[in-house]
């Protein structure tokens, strides 16, 4: 990458995409995607509190190589919102969007509650699913119920039953700063770009409530696709401490913990997250060809 191409942290300068429509469920789906479509799609699945502009960067870098989809998940960035909104419902809602895509068996990527999410797709369409890359996954919420529910409306200063929707941007600002280990290594735009997710996330504490009741434990061992962990050490929102417990979870796993990194590894540690997918991936075609 040219220097002139680069943001400060690492970044690339990469244009937001043109956002695509699809009715899934009866919920308006919004969805971008890129790359080539003649290979095994990567489907990517954002966070709480965030959309699929969070994997802007990394679709733009990762598309010479691959065919890359990223739906908002309903209820945030510019898809409409679902109900009931349970892990269950939300599964059926991506089948549904696999379905009306016309994808084939496809590499799921989910980051945070994207990470939950994939993980209970694979576990409820195990043909439709060659792998998992899951960074800072929330799989273990359930685990610490109530405290996960209070730690995480306090981190993101929700009301007890709102949204993000409602706040200034300079608490919005702070809140997401703060799940950052080096904020300062980024440029306005991408905090800005932030806030504007952060404020279209209405389904928050939807997601909360989703996640608090949502215990994956029992289950996991049934996962059969190679699954990579990519964790931040100094992960404020969800502790790195639970990558022990789902490595003794999990047939085939590889984990990867980054120092100096907070919760959103795609962008504070982009070229190392590349690096690591592309590597995954790997392995996989090799696997495949053999």
């Amino acid at each position: 990458m040219k220097d002139e191409q680069v943001m400060a942290g690492g970044l690339p300068k990469a244009s937001a995409f043109e956002p695509q429509f699809i009715e899934v469920l009866a919920v308006q789906t919004a969805y971008v995607t890129t790359g080539k479509p003649d290979g095994r799609p990567v489907v990517l699945l954002h966070g709480m509190s965030s959309s699929a502009d969070n994997y802007r960067e990394t679709m733009h870098v990762l598309a010479e190589s691959r065919w890359l989809i990223a739906p908002d998940i309903p209820g945030f960035g510019l898809s409409e919102e679902t109900q009931p909104y349970t892990m269950v419902h939300l599964v059926e809602w991506l089948a549904a969007f696999r379905e009306a895509l016309d994808l084939p068996p496809m590499d799921l990527v989910g980051h945070s509650f994207g990470g939950a999410l994939a993980t209970s797709f694979a576990l409820s369409y195990p043909e439709d699913v060659a792998s998992l890359l899951l960074s800072a996954p929330a799989l273990l919420a359930a685990v610490g119920y109530p405290e996960f529910v209070k730690k995480m409306m306090i981190w993101l200063r929700l009301p007890e039953s709102g949204t993000a929707v409602s706040q200034s941007n300079r608490v919005v600002q702070q809140a997401v700063r703060n799940s950052s280990f080096a904020p300062e290594q980024f440029d306005d735009d991408v905090w800005e770009r932030r806030v504007l997710e952060y404020h279209h996330a209405r389904s928050s504490a939807e997601v909360l409530k989703a996640l608090a009741f949502y215990d994956v434990r029992p289950d996991l061992p049934r996962l059969q696709q190679p699954v990579c962990i990519v964790w931040g050490e100094n992960d404020p929102v969800l502790s790195v401490s639970d990558v022990a417990e789902l490595e003794a979870l999990l047939s085939q796993v590889e984990v990867h913990r980054l120092p100096e990194c907070g919760h959103i590894v795609m962008l504070e540690k982009f070229e190392e997250f590349i690096e690591i997918a592309q590597a995954f991936w790997g392995k996989e075609r090799l696997k495949i060809e053999d």
